[in-house]
């Protein structure tokens, strides 16, 4: 039947509508000075509790961005265990899909928690210019000159950026427990580790003798971090080891306990034991976790190259070494708040000028849409919400695990000492680790958005 011409006119009408509702969105778009943009999206309802503690560091938006060929550089995105899995791989995908850059196709550039023996840097490094990398749980023990020339590849030419994923450590440690100790278990490994074995690299280098000559001289390398002491003193390697012997397969925990395995521990002790333990295997079990310690060591190394190498030449070619290693250090939990805003920050360091404005803005506005419904949908690799919910069905809330982290003897004093590190690298003032200012920024998202739905 043919369409009658006030049918016509009503579906006009409506099709109108639709354009001016698609428009009246479209406007919604919100500008800082004339570079950014995002439009306002649903937040979902586990992330609108705020957390000022995780606020990011303003972003001001730059006058002029560089002109980049990305063609010319390396990229390499650097995260460790709950610093950003997926996130590494969404920032990866972000520029191989608006750039001609590749990726290799692997995992991991070269060995993730191994390096050379004598060098003590990674080994078998061959990052190519043109391609991007992603990078878990790198070992930078090595001298800062000779890391230098490791991440450039040894090769003449060669400049790289690195997108360094962290993460506030009291965040990071309440993620991984929250994340190992859930039902169904999601990583097998947990039903196998021995947190508390003495791990040895090739039968000898063990994780402390590792770590001491950054944590005992990073006061001085760090100077702005305001840490007076060491970040770590050889005895406290002993009192971790010694607390964890205490926790696990220890029957005075309860009864049948010294027969458990690493998961078992993790779900039926008490949460804060549990907590502790995963805490503390995070920070010492070198081969199989470490990653608190990890990721504060590769801080302080980066932050030497950019302080002590700016100037020098990394590989007789006569160019210093501050043009050809360029570093952005971005916290997890930014990017949990505010999902638009980091995207664009990080778009803005990789690329410069080498994609358009409107294009960073469409691939920012997925990305948020993409992480909201992951959250929504409930994925696994999201510790969404606030609770921590034991076997019994018994709720507990992370603020208190964290102020059990922060009022331990031992495990204070060290995410403390790491927190001031992360801090310093993320440009949070240190007195005070927040965020704030009246310059011209990238909005975060109306309403506000905490870090309690945390991310792989």
């Amino acid at each position: 039947m043919a369409m009658t011409t006030k049918k016509k006119q009503l579906l006009s009408l409506a099709l109108g509508c639709v354009f001016l509702f698609y428009i009246i969105n479209l406007n919604k778009i919100s500008h800082v000075g004339d570079q950014q943009a995002y439009i306002e999206g649903s937040i979902p309802s586990q992330l609108l509790r705020a957390n000022p503690r995780r606020e990011a560091v303003p972003y001001t938006v730059p006058d002029q961005l560089p002109d980049i060929d990305p063609t010319e550089w390396i990229f390499l995105i650097i995260h460790y265990h709950k610093t950003g899995h997926d996130l590494s791989r969404s920032l990866r995908d972000f520029i191989t899909n608006s750039t001609e850059l590749k990726h290799n196709g692997e995992e991991n550039a070269f060995a993730r928690r191994h390096h050379d023996q004598y060098t003590k840097c990674p080994k078998d490094v061959d990052m190519r210019r043109s391609m991007i990398y992603v990078q878990v749980s790198p070992n930078f023990f090595c001298d800062i000159r000779t890391l230098a020339k490791e991440l450039l590849s040894h090769k003449k030419k060669t400049k790289i950026k690195i997108i360094h994923l962290v993460r506030n450590p009291f965040s990071m440690a309440i993620s991984n427990f929250n994340y190992h100790s859930a039902y169904p278990v999601i990583e097998p490994w947990v039903m196998t580790a021995q947190p508390c074995a003495e791990e040895k690299f090739f039968g000898v280098q063990s994780y402390p003798e590792l770590l001491l000559p950054t944590f005992l001289e990073q006061q001085d390398v760090m100077g702005g971090v305001g840490l007076d002491n060491p970040l770590m003193y050889p005895e406290d390697f002993k009192a971790l080891s010694e607390r964890c012997h205490a926790l696990y397969q220890n029957s005075f925990n309860r009864a049948g306990s010294e027969k458990w395995n690493y998961y078992n521990h993790l779900r039926h002790l008490d949460p804060t034991q549990g907590l502790e333990l995963a805490t503390i295997q995070m920070c010492s079990s070198g081969i199989n976790g470490g990653d608190l310690l990890r990721m504060a060591n590769n801080i302080i190394k980066l932050k030497e190259i950019e302080q002590q190498l700016a100037q020098e030449d990394c590989t007789g070619t006569g160019v210093p070494c501050g043009e050809r290693i360029h570093t952005l250090t971005l916290s997890l939990d930014w990017f949990i708040q505010d999902p638009y805003g980091m995207t664009i920050r990080f778009l803005d360091f990789a690329l410069g000028n080498a994609i358009t404005k409107g294009e960073k803005i469409r691939i920012a506005q997925r990305y948020r849409q993409s992480y909201y419904r992951k959250v929504s949908g409930g994925d696994s690799h999201i510790t969404k919400g606030k609770n921590v919910e034991t076997p019994k069905g018994h709720i507990v809330d992370p603020v208190l695990l964290e102020n059990m982290l922060r009022g331990h003897e031992l495990l204070g004093r060290v995410l403390g000492n790491v927190e001031r590190v992360v801090d310093d690298a993320l440009g949070y003032p240190v007195d005070n680790g927040g965020g704030g200012g009246d310059q011209d920024v990238v909005p975060m998202e109306e309403g506000g958005v905490t870090n309690e739905g945390v991310s792989r």
